[in-house]
């Protein structure tokens, strides 16, 4: 920003001040001094550089405008075909079969099964069962009591203190304030027409002596008359009250854990230990012979020998015949209808806001 300041300051002056002396070198860094391992030379710093003052500036508000999209909704009138359904009744033929039996002989040829016996021979085996001694050797288990030393892990609890921070629940009073609205009852009152019975004297002829006298009738009369209703009237108020307000303040607590330690120790104990030890034994076995024998014997075999039988049979056949009869059918019909349809339009509106912009003032030369 201040490089952007001192161009604008340097535009407007006319450009940059010229140097008083022409040998002056120009503005640029001063040298580093260069050590080389043979020679050193000290390079002379360069003159001051000289920067001019930065301009002044001064803020303003500029306000533009900037353009926004709203979608808005606009009512438009579109035709609309719709296919509507419509039922008719129509005669339709078709074609049925009907099924119908009759009866048919019909031979066929059977086979019909026929046992005969036949006598053959065959090999059948017969074992027997022979005694026999036989020797084994078996492992006879033996059992010994010997002392044996191992080391168990024997569970222990130790006590140890420990520190926390616990949220302890706690209540404070709050005083606030709320509106409240209070009915009160206002008489007012109001004219209102009502029909009451008026009587009335009315001329009446007594149909026999024709005599003209007065009889009194009830007739209906409207009247105006006053009423006091009454009409609830709200009025609202503010009203202080004092409320509750839960809160947690932290608290610290001790506490005292049992913390599980184990420790080792080597026992003694007296197991018992069982060996097996070999020996020799004496048992009897049975073993099977086997020696073959012929016998005969029948064996019944079935034969199949043809056979012609008549049967009569029925047969299911089906014959077409023509029927009429009325279907519904339902047939669309295109109808013409006007709608009125809402339709999003996207609308480009122009919205003001302000910025702020500093703006340089050139300087006058020195």
């Amino acid at each position: 920003m201040r490089r952007f300041f001192i161009g604008l300051a340097a535009v407007a002056a006319g450009g940059l001040p010229a140097l008083a002396d022409a040998d002056t070198p120009p503005l640029l860094p001063p040298p580093r001094p260069v050590v080389t391992p043979v020679v050193e030379r000290v390079v002379a710093p360069a003159p001051p550089v000289v920067v001019p003052a930065a301009p002044a500036a001064v803020t303003r508000t500029v306000t533009r405008f900037r353009t926004e999209y709203h979608t808005e909704y606009r009512e438009v009138r579109r035709t609309v075909t719709r296919q509507v359904p419509e039922t008719v009744m129509r005669e339709v033929s078709e074609t049925v079969m009907v099924p119908q039996e009759r009866e048919v002989a019909r031979q066929r040829t059977v086979m019909t099964p026929v046992v005969r016996y036949e006598t053959r021979t065959r090999e059948v085996p017969h074992t027997e069962w022979v005694a026999q001694q036989r020797e084994r050797t078996v492992m006879v288990p033996e059992t010994k009591v010997v002392e044996q030393s191992h080391t168990v892990r024997v569970p222990g609890v130790r006590e140890e203190v420990r520190h926390t921070t616990v949220l302890v629940p706690d209540v404070r009073m709050e005083e606030r304030e709320r509106p409240v609205t209070v009915v009160r009852q206002v008489p007012e009152t109001h004219t209102e027409r009502v029909v009451t019975a008026a009587r009335v004297a009315v001329p009446v002829c007594d149909p026999c002596t024709g005599v003209a006298s007065l009889a009194c009738q009830v007739v209906p009369m409207a009247r105006d008359i006053c009423v006091t209703a009454l009409r609830a009237v709200a009025e609202q108020h503010v009203e202080k009250t004092r409320v509750a307000v839960p809160t947690v303040r932290p608290e610290n607590r001790e506490f005292t854990v049992q913390v599980p330690t184990v420790r080792e120790e080597v026992r003694t104990e007296r197991v018992p230990v069982t060996t097996l030890k070999p020996r020799s034994e004496t048992y009897t076995v049975s073993m099977p012979v086997t020696r073959r024998e012929v016998e005969t014997y029948q064996v019944p075999v079935r034969e199949l020998q043809p056979k012609v039988v008549t049967t009569r049979e029925v047969v299911h056949e089906e014959r077409p015949e023509v029927r009429k009869r009325l279907v519904p059918v339902t047939v669309c019909k295109e109808v013409r209808e006007v709608v009125t349809e809402r339709v999003p339009v996207r609308v480009a509106v122009q919205v003001p806001y302000t910025v702020c912009e500093c703006v340089p003032v050139a300087s006058p030369c020195p």
